[in-house]
């Protein structure tokens, strides 16, 4: 029986946004699952993207620089980044490791 620890789901908008929701854990490992669809979807959308992090129930530092990375990724490419929905238990580590006054966090 294998457990799914995070799950993405996407939307995308008549203009083009794309809105992506994460749900369950940001960690070591499922940052290693996740890392390279968050990738694609940096490398193929614009002019904005929206990871709605509401569903996020655990984020370590691996968590954190995962978003870290995808945010310079979309501003190599010219794509607004925004992070939307952040939990306390998310904006905690954020706040920790100083990634707040990078990544551009919405209440949204």
């Amino acid at each position: 029986m294998t457990t799914q620890l995070i799950a993405l789901t996407c939307a995308v908008r008549e203009d083009s946004e794309v809105t992506a929701s994460l749900d369950g854990e940001l960690d070591v490992h499922t940052s290693a699952q996740i890392g390279p669809r968050l990738t694609r979807l940096a490398e193929s959308w614009g002019p904005e993207l929206t990871l709605d992090l509401s569903g996020l129930t655990f984020c370590d530092s691996a968590g954190v620089d995962l978003l870290l990375r995808i945010h310079h990724q979309c501003a190599a490419r010219g794509i607004r980044l925004t992070l939307a929905g952040v939990p306390r238990l998310v904006a905690g580590p954020m706040r920790l490791l100083g990634a707040d006054r990078v990544l551009e966090l919405s209440a949204r």
